[in-house]
């Protein structure tokens, strides 16, 4: 009798020791080998921020001619996002920031604004123009800013490609003026 109360003993000692092992406790127990175990938890889940990297694709400046529509290509290596910073000199300046497929935009497109159009930030006097485009393909695109007033103008532009954790850009994609609200075409186009 005392052997078997004995046995019993061992074997309860036993299944309980085996409950805690399946519950919680250092490394190498039983909720780490199975989690779904009855009265285990789930580990945390972790979700990996990647880190922020940006890469000037497209930079540059120079004089910009009164109702003149200036343009330059460029390519996009990767996808991500797209952040598009433009200025010039005078704040009374209405100045249009557009970006294009390349070689799909003639003057008589743009100033009918036809053209397959990816960024479309309208005549403004906000400056800087500060636009962020997310989810933006690789590929070979044209930029084209727009100098809708009398004066020339002396404009820096600057296009970079932003992955991971970046923060948006925060300004100006406006609207602005269109063609139905009065603002003035565009006379020519040339390369930049």
């Amino acid at each position: 009798m005392i052997a078997v109360r004995k046995m019993l003993a061992l074997a309860a000692g036993v299944g309980f020791a085996m409950t805690l092992g399946a519950c919680g406790g250092s490394s190498g127990d039983g909720c780490s080998k199975s989690p779904t175990a009855p009265g285990c938890s789930p580990p945390p889940t972790t979700v990996a921020v990647q880190p922020c990297t940006q890469n000037v694709v497209e930079s540059g400046g120079g004089s910009h001619p009164a109702r003149t529509l200036v343009f330059n290509d460029f390519s996009v290596p990767d996808a991500g996002r797209l952040d598009t910073i433009v200025d010039w000199t005078f704040a009374s300046t209405r100045m249009g920031v557009f970006l294009v497929p390349v070689n799909t935009c003639t003057l008589e497109q743009f100033n009918a604004r036809s053209c397959n159009f990816l960024v479309r930030s309208e005549p403004s006097t906000v400056k800087p123009r500060k636009i962020s485009t997310p989810n933006f393909a690789a590929g070979n695109y044209r930029w084209l800013i727009g100098n809708f007033s009398d004066v020339e103008e002396s404009v820096s532009y600057q296009f970079v490609l932003s992955k991971g954790s970046c923060a948006a850009l925060t300004g100006s994609e406006l609207a602005g003026f269109s063609l139905g609200n009065g603002a003035p075409s565009i006379e020519r186009l040339i390369r930049f």
